[in-house]
């Protein structure tokens, strides 16, 4: 299979399809290659010094954005769902791009459990309102993991296993710590820059030994991938398409150093995602557009303040770029 086609959106509707066709399975013992390399070397053995101070004084993110979302006056048009790398993504820069409101609901760390949990509550808050979905996710895509924060969370257990209920619970102004880094829409406040910053004297550093790693690993073999791994993404999916609602699937940012050195080793995780999310298309209804190029959205490399992580400069052309090539599904 080619890399994927030009057009960097691709959607499909045919229920039929999505009946008979089955789910691609092959591919997931090379999908997840990327993953083991990026995981390895953007890990804790290379993280920049401040790295640590930073998680130390980390916030409850799960409960914190479900704090928003009981804060909400009206229905997010938009739901922002990811890990940190989505949360540079600003709700009132896409309003501009599309006239619709948004939540960010991206949090650190956060996997397709987080997205689903999120997009459960939103839905459970607000019932009879329809949005769009703007989800990033790296190559691995998902995992079947459960951050400890989000299951103790009484407003999650519901959605993960089913042995609460919400129903005593009322959406509505919750007991939000007035100390949150977030604004109300869950970008980040400005005074929290020191922790969240633009750029870093270390960047090219960090660059450097994440190559370095790439050449070290992405030979490293990869075993059989459960595809239970998938299960809390394809919930999400198939709770989206059945309110009538595309959301919009995003590749993450690969620096262009990282990436070059990904590609003279053939980058068959890339093509194993492509083909992966191409199978999923079978039975569920997205748009994906591929942004790890940052060439294909005008980004620049200096736009990055770690090796993962692209700054609010970079984020905003990249928003332009996402919503100019989503066939409308955020319009």
């Amino acid at each position: 299979m080619s890399e994927g086609p030009r057009d960097e959106s691709t959607s499909a509707r045919s229920s039929e399809a999505r009946r008979k066709k089955p789910l691609f399975v092959g591919a997931c013992t090379t999908f997840g290659a990327l993953a083991a390399v990026l995981a390895l070397v953007v890990g804790d053995s290379h993280a920049p010094a401040w790295a640590a101070t930073r998680a130390a004084s980390s916030d409850n993110d799960r409960s914190l954005k479900l704090d928003l979302v009981d804060r909400l006056k009206s229905s997010p048009q938009i739901l922002i769902l990811g890990s940190s790398r989505a949360k540079r993504a600003e709700p009132a820069y896409l309003r501009k791009l599309t006239g619709r409101s948004g939540l960010n609901a991206g949090v650190t760390g956060g996997t397709a459990a987080d997205a689903w949990v999120m997009t459960r509550y939103v839905a459970r808050c607000f019932p009879h309102r329809k949005r769009r979905y703007l989800w990033f996710v790296d190559a691995d895509l998902a995992t079947s993991g459960v951050n400890p924060d989000l299951r103790a969370d009484p407003r999650s257990r519901t959605y993960l296993d089913g042995t609460s209920t919400v129903s005593g619970q009322r959406c509505g102004p919750g007991d939000l710590r007035s100390r949150t880094r977030y604004n109300p829409d869950g970008s980040y406040k400005s005074r929290f820059g020191t922790i969240v910053p633009e750029s870093s004297e270390h960047l090219d550093e960090e660059v450097a030994k994440v190559v370095s790693s790439v050449r070290v690993k992405a030979k490293t073999s990869v075993g059989y991938i459960d595809p239970r791994r998938y299960v809390w993404f394809e919930k999400a999916l198939a709770f989206m398409n059945a309110r009538g609602e595309r959301p919009v699937i995003v590749l993450n940012p690969i620096h262009p150093a990282v990436l070059a050195e990904l590609r003279r080793y053939g980058f068959p995780a890339r093509r194993a995602s492509l083909q992966y999310l191409h199978e999923l298309h079978a039975r569920f209804d997205f748009t994906i557009v591929d942004a790890q190029d940052i060439h294909r959205w005008r980004g620049s490399p200096t736009g990055f303040w770690d090796p993962r992580h692209i700054n609010t400069a970079n984020m905003r052309l990249l928003l332009a770029y996402i919503v100019k090539h989503s066939g409308g599904a955020l319009q």
